[in-house]
């Protein structure tokens, strides 16, 4: 490998790191976030060979990672013409891959928790009335606090709506713009 190769190399794999610990952050396996990475960086689509090897990850865990990016929308089957080998490309808009992110998000994670907290809400509602004297009155208690936690619960899937019903382009420079006017924490 030529030095220019080489630092090419060391500035990419720096990058691929971070993102995977950026992934892990999210609850994401850092295999999964160093695949996108990889292919975010990549001028070209690249076949899963390929992206294995330059990851140094086995190819069940390049095909898992491809497949869940695949699934989440993040990334695409490319086909080149007259080769029979399957490729990939990552999107190139953050904005459009962070918004796709938070929609899947919500629909396969928020979601459930929300029919969750309103299951267990209506699971001490039931209690609360069915029950006497301080128990009842303990059990009261309990499902307001519980009343209280939901409504910051849709309030936070409210935010989350609002965040994805502005669409990518114009989330990005509305977030732009509210950047630019808050104070700056330290």
């Amino acid at each position: 490998m030529s030095a220019e190769t080489d630092t090419r190399r060391e500035v990419e794999d720096r990058f691929i790191e971070v993102w995977g610990e950026i992934s892990a952050l999210w609850g994401v396996n850092k295999s999964v976030g160093r695949v996108q990475a990889f292919l975010y960086l990549s001028a070209e689509p690249q076949d899963i060979e390929t992206i294995g090897a330059r990851l140094q990850i086995s190819h069940g865990n390049t095909s898992t990672s491809i497949r869940d990016l695949m699934g989440w929308g993040v990334v695409r089957r490319v086909h080149k013409p007259g080769d029979r080998k399957q490729y990939f490309e990552a999107e190139q808009d953050p904005w459009t891959w962070f918004h796709t992110t938070i929609r899947e998000r919500r629909r396969r994670e928020v979601v459930p928790v929300m029919e969750r907290l309103h299951a267990a809400a209506g699971f001490a509602e039931g209690f609360a009335r069915a029950a006497k004297g301080l128990e009842k009155k303990e059990l009261h208690e309990l499902h307001e606090r519980m009343g209280r936690f939901a409504d910051f619960a849709h309030e936070f899937v409210d935010l989350i709506d609002a965040f994805l019903a502005l669409g990518h382009g114009r989330m990005a420079k509305f977030f732009r713009g509210m950047a630019r006017l808050m104070p700056r924490g330290k």
